[in-house]
């Protein structure tokens, strides 16, 4: 009896001591109850689209959209007007009753739900100068498309706006393996990036020259696929983007004095360029080094020598998901000629634009990191697909498209008027370039859906930057990438599974860069 009373008293010893472990395990990991997870992870549903082993399937599609977009920017009134003629075909097999068109710069608008969901305060219920300044921007600012106006095959389509997505009723239903052409007008002001911090506007300098950055300017196709059907989840903010793939054909109107850079090539050099800076661009393309196609001290004479009379640079693009461009008296340039070992696309033009104010950091590393970053991605993941890889000093911290990111990092201007920057700032210019241009691949290349999966971009590119930063200095002091670096967080109940939606993520930088 007694030996059997033992026995009882040990094991529930044993049974308190192993439910103590689990207790202290669950302390340490976190207990998740995954309240945001999608089910879409859970429940994945293989087919002859996207079958099992992940690869595409024998019955994979997506839709395609070429554009051809003439647009004119209004420096003096800030805005910019546009055309564009979209030829969408129906690639899938169902046929389509309408089509939804995405419209991001509705989320300047007064009622958008960006706005009107913003908090005033923080937890002290204090508002800082830069949550002060947003708001009277937006106060004053009659933001998002105007003068819309759509037509399918020449006729007035009927429309139905949902916030930052509009949808045509196609009066004739589109059935599969056919197009149909979609021609639209529009107009609106730009935000000023500094006052609202946004992925695209305007930047105003002491000079009275600005930077203008053009980002999801124009109304784009929403994507339609066969896991999904129409992608038109509400552009809030974090969550960006994905678009269907095609062809761009973009005439872009400019004061005559201005400079801009595009995604794709430019094709009338003669119009634009002038015969020292063509010339000095052939010299580009065989240079491992980067060549001043427009010189520190030429665009500092641009700036004084304001003309009102406009240029219209023309540029192409094959086979991107999207297209923007950078404009402004106040850029240099330079550029250097990529060489990979692709038989495809064997020469890349690595190009930089940025003003006085980016210098002297600007010219000894940002085409160095473009080129940098191609060769490393390039080992770890894929051949660069493009022929043009550019770097643009502006407002903007960081962002990417394809060919083209803008990335924010200067130089600190001294009391004696010049200009220098620290260890710091010299690895924060090169860390942004690597991250941007990293993203020309991840997404801009493959593809993902950043307003759902924002680790798929994210977290991927974010991996092999570290790599990058290592092989362009073993130390390099980077933020982000070894894995001590993210215990703490892992052990916290603080965080959400990876799979959550952009705009759920709870610490949106450990979950989607640093934890993938």
């Amino acid at each position: 009896m007694i030996k059997a009373i033992n026995k009882i008293f040990i094991s529930i010893f044993l049974l308190s001591f192993i439910q103590l472990s689990s207790a202290e395990i669950d302390q340490s990991k976190g207990l998740f109850e995954d309240k945001f997870r999608q089910l879409d992870e859970s429940f994945p549903s293989p087919n002859l689209s996207r079958p099992a082993t992940g690869e595409p399937g024998p019955d994979y599609w997506q839709q395609r959209a070429d554009y051809k977009i003439k647009i004119k920017l209004d420096e003096t009134s800030r805005s910019v007007s546009g055309t564009e003629t979209i030829k969408y075909t129906n690639n899938s097999p169902l046929t389509l009753n309408y089509i939804w068109i995405q419209l991001d710069q509705n989320i300047f608008k007064q009622d958008s739900i960006n706005n009107l969901t913003r908090p005033w305060w923080g937890e002290n219920k204090s508002v800082d100068f830069s949550t002060l300044r947003r708001q009277n921007f937006m106060d004053n600012f009659n933001g998002g498309f105007r003068d819309l106006s759509f037509k399918i095959n020449n006729k007035v389509a009927q429309t139905f706006l949902v916030g930052t997505h509009i949808r045509l009723n196609l009066e004739k239903p589109l059935k599969p393996e056919e197009s149909t052409e979609i021609n639209i007008s529009w107009s609106y002001a730009l935000v000023e990036e500094n006052a609202v911090r946004a992925r695209n506007g305007y930047e105003s300098f002491a000079d009275g020259n600005d930077i203008f950055l053009l980002a999801q300017w124009y109304p784009r196709v929403t994507v339609f696929s066969d896991y999904e059907g129409w992608h038109n989840k509400e552009f809030i903010g974090n969550g960006e983007f994905t678009l269907e793939f095609g062809n761009y054909e973009v005439e872009i109107t400019v004061p005559s004095d201005h400079v801009v850079a595009a995604t794709g090539v430019l094709i009338n050099n003669n119009d634009v360029l002038n015969a020292t800076q063509k010339k000095r661009m052939l010299k580009a393309k065989k240079s491992e080094k980067p060549i001043f196609i427009i010189t520190p001290e030429e665009a500092l004479k641009n700036e004084l020598e304001k003309n009102t009379q406009t240029k219209t640079w023309i540029f192409k693009a094959e086979n991107v998901r999207d297209f923007a461009w950078a404009s402004s008296r106040k850029f240099i340039w330079d550029a250097a000629g990529f060489r990979q070992d692709s038989k495809d696309n064997p020469l890349v033009m690595a190009m930089s634009f940025y003003p006085n104010e980016g210098e002297p950091l600007w010219s000894k590393y940002s085409t160095e990191a473009v080129m940098h970053t191609m060769k490393v991605y390039s080992k770890y993941s894929f051949d660069y697909p493009y022929p043009t890889a550019q770097s643009i000093n502006g407002p903007v911290g960081g962002m990417e498209y394809p060919m083209i990111t803008f990335n924010g990092p200067r130089t600190e201007l001294e009391e004696d008027g010049t200009r220098t920057y620290s260890r710091s700032e010299k690895e924060f210019l090169i860390g942004v370039v690597i991250h941007e241009i990293g993203h020309i691949y991840f997404p801009m290349i493959v593809n993902s859906d950043e307003r759902q999966w924002t680790w798929m971009d994210e977290g991927l590119n974010t991996f092999i930057q570290y790599l990058a930063e290592k092989e362009w200095d073993i130390n390099y002091r980077s933020d982000r990438g070894e894995p001590r670096w993210i215990t703490d967080f892992m052990s916290s109940r603080n965080q959400v599974p990876i799979m959550t939606n952009s705009e759920s993520l709870l610490q949106f930088g450990n979950n989607a860069y640093a934890k993938p």
